[in-house]
């Protein structure tokens, strides 16, 4: 199991179970220090020092998801041959037009996790005011 704690000298680094990352410091005098971070934070904090994405890494993401696109479209056609024998042809497809539908679907949905993994997580949000100029972390 994945260790979802992490001690430094003087800083100890923990993944809530809400999603946020604590860090706490036990040496200050005062006694405790904590914060809460969202990960989105924590990745500003490190595209601020340099560490993101390499672009090759963003190149070959996007050239997956344009290929699964073209295998969604024609997973999508595949089931709408599908559906019209079934229906209009009196054709006994529908075990075909099952899997053909759950293999859109499964596709579908991972077009969708690539198409968010490429997408900027902190953008401005239009028609909010934030303090300083701040980016809002769209939830």
């Amino acid at each position: 199991m994945k260790s979802t704690k992490q001690i430094f000298p003087a800083v100890t680094m923990e993944l809530m179970p809400s999603g946020l990352i604590r860090l706490e410091d036990d040496t200050d005098i005062d006694g405790p220090m904590a914060i809460d971070l969202h990960p989105a934070q924590v990745q500003v904090l490190a595209s601020m020092i340099g560490f993101t994405v390499p672009d090759k890494t963003i190149k070959v993401l996007g050239r997956l998801l344009e290929r699964l696109k073209g295998i969604e479209a024609r997973s999508d056609k595949l089931r709408d041959l599908l559906d019209y024998a079934l229906k209009d042809q009196d054709i006994e497809v529908a075990p075909e037009l099952c899997m053909s539908e759950a293999i859109t679907e499964n596709l579908r949905e991972v077009v969708k996790d690539l198409q968010d993994l490429l997408e900027p997580t902190a953008v401005p949000v239009e028609g909010r005011e934030e303090p300083g100029g701040q980016l809002c972390i769209p939830m």
